[in-house]
């Protein structure tokens, strides 16, 4: 029996045949197997809302089997249970905090379009939580915000920018009392935006000259609404009216050149346009992460701080997590970890053979190993690819998606 259960319902043993979510916006690269692992469930978790499951292959949601299948018997004897447990409950902490963390602001964004001032307490808080967890894991934060998602608001858009922003941050070793500035700035970056009008922020087309100009606002918007609210550090608010200021000094609203322009504020013009270029939006094309840290370095001087952004690409990695790259071996693979020692030698899922044939059991390759040492990344293909296209194509037609 084919029947639709919420992601909450899934159990090892359940036979997965299809999800909410098209194939490429997922790290699993067939759309039919069966759940053997507590790491299958979390991923589902946190990148569907609901997944078909076909219970005459596998278990139902009130009929769980008993005993364990030979491959989760395989699993359970390479893997530790304490350490699988140890890894799952950090998992489902980074997502709580990253999810509970756009709640939270999104409420405070509402309070501020009625023209309430901003809850110190709560941004306070939203800042500290995903801090703690940066420092924990920057790699695990940075590929939440990557996973793709149609909910394109403001605060998902400006959690991003703070766990970026914190990231870079942490890399760089900015001192603790001004990592808090930095990431409160950073999540209130673009809070102006919210007395912008739907009809301009909504807008398809280019922006009319006039339309560019209350846009361009929102910076001064933003400083209004949060000189309401006491214990806002003053590095924080430069961030705010700054990080649309750029290097050759064509920015706004000052048009502050270089060095005039605060560190922190050169940093989150960084991230925050390395989010907006790799978010999937309605209205915009999304750039994979090294077609947008490309964009970056190719900026040069002219517009961010070039020394920054190099230490920007060190920060997220030279193949960032959710690029598709293809291997010498003809393979295709996606980018699901950055080694630290060695960032040219990521953790890869592999997608295809080296026929492209699209690969019916999930097979993870880390470079760094010492016997893929004669594997090395070709080129990374972007998202817009014709031949990721035409896969996507291939596998809905073979599943029946």
């Amino acid at each position: 029996m084919i029947k639709e259960i919420s992601t909450k319902q899934l159990r090892k043993g359940m036979f997965v045949c299809g999800t909410d979510r098209k194939w490429i916006d997922i790290p699993f690269f067939r759309r039919k197997f069966l759940i053997t692992s507590e790491e299958q469930i979390n991923t589902l978790q946190a990148y569907c809302r609901t997944v078909v499951i076909d219970t005459e292959k596998g278990a139902d949601v009130l009929s769980l089997p008993e005993t364990q299948t030979a491959t989760e018997q395989q699993i359970d004897d390479a893997t530790p249970e304490s350490e699988r447990a140890e890894q799952t409950d950090k998992d489902r902490g980074y997502r709580k905090s990253y999810e509970q963390s756009q709640t939270v602001l999104n409420e405070i964004l509402s309070d501020a379009r009625l023209g309430r001032s901003v809850d110190n307490p709560k941004v306070r808080g939203i800042v500290q939580d995903l801090t703690v967890n940066i420092v924990k894991d920057s790699q695990a934060m940075i590929g939440l915000i990557h996973a793709k998602d149609k909910n394109d608001t403001l605060a998902r858009k400006s959690v991003n920018v703070c766990i970026l922003a914190l990231a870079f941050g942490k890399h760089i070793g900015i001192p603790k009392e001004k990592m808090y500035a930095l990431g409160l700035g950073a999540l209130l970056h673009d809070i102006g935006m919210v007395k912008i009008p739907d009809r301009i922020l909504s807008k398809k087309q280019p922006l009319t000259p006039a339309e560019r100009a209350i846009m361009e606002k929102h910076n001064e918007y933003g400083i209004a609404l949060l000189s309401q609210t006491p214990e806002i550090p003053v590095d924080a608010l430069k961030i705010v009216y700054s990080h649309h200021e750029r290097m050759d000094g064509k920015g706004y609203p000052q048009k502050l050149q270089a060095k005039e322009i605060s560190l922190l504020a050169r940093m989150v013009a960084i991230v925050s346009v390395y989010e907006a270029l790799t978010r999937e939006r309605f209205y915009s094309q999304t750039l994979s992460p090294l077609a947008a840290l490309k964009y970056l370095y190719t900026s040069g001087k002219s517009l961010f701080d070039a020394v920054l952004v190099k230490k920007f690409i060190q920060a997220l990695g030279i193949y960032p997590t959710g690029c598709v790259v293809e291997l010498n071996t003809g393979e295709l693979g996606v980018v699901i970890k950055v080694n630290q020692q060695d960032r040219l030698r990521p953790v890869l899922r592999m997608v295809t053979n080296a026929q492209k044939q699209l690969l019916t059991e999930e097979r993870i390759v880390d470079l760094a190993e010492r016997e893929n040492s004669r594997i090395e990344i070709s080129k990374t293909l972007e998202m817009d690819n014709p031949i990721i296209e035409l896969f996507m194509n291939l596998h809905e037609q073979l599943n029946g998606g």
